[in-house]
């Protein structure tokens, strides 16, 4: 079981290894649309590139028409020391971060509505007002009918109380032992628990080392096809397989004999005769209670007094929420915040059921944009980080307030997070439901070393630059940090001034001379 143990944990490091390399994959291919979408600076620079690639290649001919041996040139620029920031583009539409729903508080009919659709409303208006006139006759009803249900529930419990004397004579001892069956069932029942949770954590044990057992078969399934595909050595790795085949019955046949298990056997045997004393103490309450039946007549049982207590609590709560409903409708309905009205379902002079849909606020103080993330995006995008998010030409502080820990299908069916932004400052030209867009500021860092975001390269390897070292071409492995549309900051491999090459017209390769022409 060991050796399986540490060939697992093998099959564990080489997954880590594999994620690394996606991980390093998604970040090139994600270098790679930046690249090829950029806009601004990063354009003007790439033409300016362009330019001066061009005039190299003309004074290279010019030079190559004179000269036997000429160099090949390349653009290049001097690593820096300076500031960055990454940032992260997203669109979305503008809504409230606040929205209430009201509903009718009472069924009755609709006074007065004082709001339109796309009314602005203020924190304590009354949008609404009721008839109160059926309320006030339904409260004064209610009174009455919880007045006569608690008379009726005393005269009851005199009369219980009369004969519960007689009753007591013939209940002695009754009490002790009904406790000692209620304390006996939960004993009992504290075995059975127990037994089953033997059971299960038996049963744990053996379906999680089968699927560990599962994940090296796989594993050394994956790992045979391809010697066999290669013509190597097959023979051990298929012996290891069998091997893990023989551990899988065996694993099988013990869960198919969890219950003749020695252990599992001596609890069920005690839990049969602790149930026999369960049985045999009901079986003796049953006998003494047979002979008390004739002193039960006209004592309210338990039920019975739970049945005529819940009338007289009924009656209560039906006149405490007549009184409710009157104070309620008295009230109307009131703006909780600040907000814009929409969604009306009612009008003046209508009657509404209780519960039945007013309208909704939604808030023009507290305003967000959601926007789609993507997975990669995820990697950057933390709630708590600072945005500007601008909405119709006019740009606003915002702040990732939310990410949605689900993901869910966009309108192209792609599984994406919506994420909130709030904005902090919003003013009467936001208008909800128009697209924003928001600028997330993902990562910042100060005095760094900067290249220009051109020089960076990466293959299976990682990430690498190409550097002029005394006219020679030089691979240089980097540790990349964050990256704005213009510089990637580098965290290690390069030093500042060093010569980095951002633009060439020919594969370059260690060990070539070149004729570096600085930008």
């Amino acid at each position: 079981m060991s050796d399986q143990m540490d060939k697992m944990e093998s099959t564990q490091e080489i997954g880590t290894e594999q994620t690394a390399k996606e991980k390093r994959a998604a970040k090139k291919k994600e270098r790679a649309v930046k690249k090829a979408s950029g806009t601004g600076k990063k354009h003007r620079k790439a033409w300016i590139a362009a330019i001066v690639t061009v005039a190299v290649i003309g004074v290279g001919l010019y030079v190559k028409a004179s000269s036997s041996k000429v160099l090949p040139s390349v653009l290049c620029q001097a690593a820096a020391v300076g500031d960055v920031e990454e940032t992260l583009s997203a669109s979305g539409k503008v809504g409230s971060a606040e929205t209430q729903t009201y509903y009718a508080p009472v069924g009755t009919i609709v006074q007065a509505l004082n709001v339109k659709e796309g009314d602005a409303v203020h924190k304590g208006e009354v949008l609404v007002t009721f008839d109160t006139a059926d309320l006030e006759l339904t409260k004064k009803k209610a009174d009455l009918d919880a007045e006569a249900s608690e008379g009726s529930y005393q005269s009851a419990m005199q009369q219980s109380n009369e004969n519960q004397n007689k009753y007591s004579d013939a209940s002695i001892g009754l009490d002790e032992l009904k406790q000692m069956k209620e304390d006996q069932e939960q004993y009992v029942q504290g075995l059975k628990y127990e037994l089953e949770d033997d059971k299960n954590a038996k049963r744990k044990d053996l379906n999680e080392w089968d699927k560990k057992l599962m994940q090296e078969q796989n594993y050394q399934n994956r790992k045979l096809s391809e010697q066999q595909a290669y013509g190597g050595d097959t023979e051990s790795i298929s012996e290891v397989i069998d091997n893990i085949n023989s551990q899988r019955a065996d694993v099988a046949n013990q869960l198919s004999m969890i219950d003749s298990d020695e252990k599992i056997l001596q609890k069920q045997r005690l839990i049969d005769a602790e149930q026999k004393k369960l049985e045999d103490m009901q079986e003796e309450i049953q006998k003494r209670e047979s002979k008390k039946d004739s002193s039960e007549n006209g004592i309210l049982n338990g039920y019975d007094k739970k049945s005529k207590e819940a009338s007289v609590e009924s009656a209560r709560l039906n006149a405490d929420q007549a009184a409710s409903d009157l104070e309620k409708a008295q009230e109307g309905i009131i703006a909780d915040f600040d907000g814009i009205i929409s969604g009306i379902k009612t009008a003046a002079g209508s009657r509404v059921e209780k519960g039945s849909e007013l309208f909704t606020i939604q808030s023009s103080s507290a305003v967000q944009v959601t926007v789609e993330l993507s997975k990669y995006d995820l990697e950057k995008v933390k709630e708590g980080q600072s945005a500007t998010v601008t909405v119709a030409g006019v740009s606003y502080s915002g702040t990732v307030s939310r990410i949605n820990r689900v993901a869910q299908n966009n309108a192209q069916n792609t599984p994406v997070v919506y994420a909130d932004v709030t904005i902090e400052n919003p003013d009467g030209n936001i208008f909800l439901g128009i697209e924003g867009k928001a600028e997330i500021l993902t990562g910042s860092a100060e005095g760094v070393v900067l290249v220009p975001y051109e020089a960076v390269n990466t293959d299976k390897e990682g990430d690498f630059c190409y550097l002029v070292k005394d006219g020679v071409i030089v691979r240089q492995n980097v540790v990349t940090g964050i990256s704005s549309d213009m510089d990637v900051e580098i965290k290690e491999g390069i030093s500042e001034g060093d010569t980095v090459v951002i633009s060439s017209d020919m594969d370059l390769m260690e060990g070539l001379q070149v004729n570096p022409v600085m930008q």
